[in-house]
């Protein structure tokens, strides 16, 4: 009788940061790892559990290379959250190709007495920012100022 074998990759982990806070973040795909980018996002914001996903928002965005997008993708969630008050929930990526990216987002608006910001994220930051693939696994490390 052979032996089943389950892999359960964890989303993302905090890392030690004097300041901020610092994402490790992991995929088994690049869609994966930005899908699990935005949830960590706003599983440090937030907590994503009282989050529903009642709406959709659709993003596309181009940068130079790999690391400034999974920064403007961030960058962005974060920005729609700040001037909207939308938190997000789910991620899908619907396209990764050639340094662009077409997304989508689900979540509701905040909501007093349902959500709590937990941590208040001012940016994501280049400092330290990493982005690499080892043997069909991806990873990241993200500092967020807060």
């Amino acid at each position: 009788m052979g032996a089943v074998v389950f892999l359960c990759m964890k989303k993302y982990e905090l890392i030690d940061h004097t300041a901020d806070i610092g994402l490790r973040i992991f995929g088994g795909s690049l869609e994966e790892l930005f899908q699990n980018a935005g949830f960590a996002l706003f599983d440090v914001l937030t907590g994503s559990e009282k989050v529903m996903p009642r709406e959709k928002r659709t993003f596309e965005l181009e940068r130079e290379n790999l690391e400034e997008l999974l920064v403007e993708w961030l960058g962005t969630l974060l920005y729609v959250f700040d001037t909207e008050q939308f938190l997000c929930s789910s991620f899908k990526v619907i396209r990764l190709d050639n340094n662009r990216l077409h997304a989508e987002a689900a979540g509701e608006y905040y909501q007093d007495g349902v959500h709590s910001i937990a941590t208040a994220v001012k940016a994501i930051t280049y400092h330290q920012l990493t982005l690499s693939e080892k043997n069909g696994l991806w990873e990241a490390t993200v500092i967020v100022d807060v």
